[in-house]
């Protein structure tokens, strides 16, 4: 017989490293003397070295949806004595609930750091986040901060990663009265302040966003359900805590990160878009999506067969044998079903062209932007991808 262990390699910075954490932590719950290998997070002084241990192995290699409960009965069970999981774990079904956290990650300092019910703390995350190398990490819009400071009256108190840049920049403008922290060598300083304050918006930041989740401070979160936030733009993630009265949620149409010098006009581009929504309709509408199901005749009426040999060699090979057609033929019995693109289409400018039917995707209403031009923007016009014209 071999002890359990649940073995971490994890990945990206503080904030993913405490969600894996915070994962192998439920699963050691569910699993009676289940030890966590290979982890330290010394600003919280949690060190657990790498376990050598025996027996049979499962290796979890899916970054997101992790099987928590198929994992604690197959060792219960003991087909595996031991589990190794690379990943991120970003989903609510992952974690134990919040209040299970709090001996762990117990506030370091000694008087407290944020601020109170006049303020409203705006976490900014900039860095690579800036130049946009992953396209659902959007930045928030400055037009976001503006609305939310109006409906409230609080004074917006900017934290974080401010150093100057066109984006600060605008920020600054909009907001003259504002205050600006400088930024802070220490993390967790940000991360209490915000922890400890009593309104907060939190944009795209997993580290904004585990802040304010494991707050007993915070009496308000405006939380932008945009980028990665949206299931209907990253389907892995979940991290939409719906039924905690806490936050207000603001749906915004699906948007990809761009450099910094266009985000001024992106984002003027959606600003008449988001909104609130009530956390039942939001869960219900992403509980049914998509509501408008995609279509083959629609598929079929935009199908481009040199784009589908040209994108897809498998395919290709065989076409060179049968024959003019047969593209169109695979893409009928197989391709459609496959979830395979019948044409060239840009996700990201058709958003940023039609940002009424990114919001419509947003919604739920279409899986993807690709199968919202097939349902109905092809028929309106839309264009799929940039044209030539405009290049």
């Amino acid at each position: 017989m071999f002890d359990p262990v649940f073995h971490l390699e994890p990945m990206g910075r503080l904030a993913n490293r405490m969600i894996a954490y915070m994962v192998a932590l439920k699963f050691a719950d569910m699993v009676r003397g289940c030890r966590i290998s290979n982890i330290s997070l010394p600003p919280w002084g949690i060190d657990c070295p790498c376990i050598e241990s025996g027996g049979p192995v499962a290796v979890e290699q899916r970054e997101q949806h992790i099987d928590l409960p198929l994992l604690a009965d197959r060792m219960w069970a003991r087909d595996i004595a031991r589990v190794e999981w690379r990943g991120f774990g970003q989903r609510m079904e992952n974690f134990l609930p919040r209040e299970r956290y709090r001996r762990v990650f117990v506030p370091p300092f000694s008087e407290p750091v944020g601020y109170g019910p006049e303020y409203l703390v705006c976490p900014v995350r900039a860095e690579d986040i800036l130049h946009g190398p992953h396209p659902d990490y959007v930045l928030t819009p400055v037009e976001f901060y503006r609305d939310i400071v109006r409906m409230t009256g609080l004074k917006p108190v900017f934290i974080g990663q401010t150093h100057p840049n066109l984006y600060m920049d605008r920020i600054r403008q909009a907001f003259p009265d504002a205050i600006y922290q400088e930024p802070r060598a220490d993390p967790l300083a940000d991360f209490e302040t915000i922890r400890q304050s009593r309104h907060a918006v939190i944009g795209v930041s997993t580290f904004s966003w585990l802040a304010a989740w494991l707050s007993d401070s915070l009496d308000t979160i405006f939380l932008t359900v945009s980028g990665l936030f949206n299931p209907m733009q990253s389907p892995d993630v979940d991290l939409l805590p719906f039924g905690d009265r806490r936050y207000r949620f603001f749906l915004f149409p699906i948007n990809y990160a761009v450099p910094l010098v266009r985000h001024t006009e992106v984002h003027a581009g959606i600003a008449a878009y988001w909104h609130e929504i009530p956390h039942d309709t939001l869960q219900a509408g992403f509980a049914s999506a998509p509501r408008y199901r995609r279509r083959l005749d629609d598929a079929l009426a935009a199908f481009d067969e040199a784009f589908y040999l040209d994108n897809n060699a498998d395919v290709a090979a065989v076409a060179r044998a049968l024959g003019p057609g047969s593209g169109l033929g695979h893409y009928i019995n197989h391709g459609f079903h496959e979830g395979r693109m019948p044409l060239r289409f840009d996700r990201a400018w058709y958003c940023e062209r039609y940002p009424l039917a990114a919001f419509e995707v947003a919604s739920g209403d279409y899986a993807s932007p690709a199968d919202h031009y097939l349902a109905v923007g092809r028929g309106l016009g839309h264009y799929p991808c940039k044209p030539e014209s405009e290049c």
